[in-house]
């Protein structure tokens, strides 16, 4: 599903892969967690990873608080103090009040900002981000780029993400990667350097077109 993948992300940079569905996207997020082995050529993430997968994957059995206090106890935290970590971090997302409800109780965008909290908590330095926001409204979706955009501004990690969304694309990354279709490849490498997201946005559909991922 891989054909020559080739990229180095920055430290601290916020990186996008766009491209058709199927492509491998998350088959490369998968190769760099460590979760699957490539068959040929090297994966390097430059340290511990946290991966949020397609959708928020809450444990329906744990309250909010102990889902997002999982992501320090993977660290190796002590329970106490990944509980404290977990309540600072909720709090710092707007939901203090729902620290005990479970997942079945929280909506969307609280389900995600529990996810992301989560994430942020793992203390790994890169993140990987599969379609996190994909199956959200539009209105939920803006909330949590700018949720994004606050956590990437405090925790100052790597971001890989994955997105079928061009614009949110241009809104929250340094630079885009265009996957052709399967078996992926990288056909193109686009700097966000604040120029008109209009005109980005244009020239990540124009590469997607020309690479035959769009009809």
């Amino acid at each position: 599903m891989l054909d020559g993948v080739d990229f180095v992300a920055r430290a601290g940079e916020a990186t996008a892969i766009v491209g058709p569905s199927g492509c491998g996207k998350s088959t490369l997020l998968d190769v760099l967690a460590g979760l699957r082995i490539p068959d040929s050529g090297e994966a390097d993430p430059g340290g511990d990873v946290a991966l949020m997968p397609q959708g928020d994957a809450l444990m329906p059995w744990l309250t909010m608080r102990d889902n997002v206090a999982m992501g320090a106890r993977l660290g190796g935290v002590p329970r106490a103090e990944a509980v404290g970590r977990a309540d600072a971090a909720i709090a710092a997302l707007g939901l203090a009040r729902f620290g005990d409800h479970y997942p079945h109780a929280l909506s969307g965008g609280m389900r995600q900002r529990a996810a992301l909290a989560r994430t942020m908590l793992a203390g790994r330095a890169t993140w990987l981000l599969d379609e996190p926001f994909g199956a959200l409204d539009a209105l939920t979706r803006s909330e949590m780029h700018d949720v994004l955009r606050e956590l990437r501004a405090n925790e100052h990690p790597t971001i890989l993400l994955v997105t079928h969304d061009v614009a949110e694309a241009v809104a929250l990354c340094d630079r885009i990667l265009v996957a052709g279709p399967r078996p992926m490849r990288i056909v193109d490498d686009i700097s966000v350097d604040g120029g008109d997201p209009a005109a980005t946005a244009s020239a990540v559909l124009t590469s997607l077109r020309q690479a035959g991922a769009l009809a």
